[in-house]
């Protein structure tokens, strides 16, 4: 699904998001989108790091293959 899908489906949830393509290479990244200053978070698996206000790339951004987690 397109990225606003995605976050729509992830709000209502309360759920993050992830590019199916990146998992499967191994970034093991997820996206909470949220409605706050924080803007959207990252939160790494693998290395349980957080980060603030993600800037996703125009490829991000046209991407088809988002998930809800």
């Amino acid at each position: 699904m397109n990225i606003s899908e995605a976050t729509k489906k992830a709000i209502k949830k309360g759920k993050y998001i992830y590019r199916k393509t990146e998992k499967e290479e191994g970034l093991d990244v997820h996206v909470l989108p949220t409605n706050t200053l924080d803007c959207c978070i990252l939160i790494s698996d693998s290395t349980e790091e957080v980060g603030k206000r993600w800037n996703p790339t125009a490829n991000d951004l046209m991407a088809d293959d988002w998930e809800v987690n």
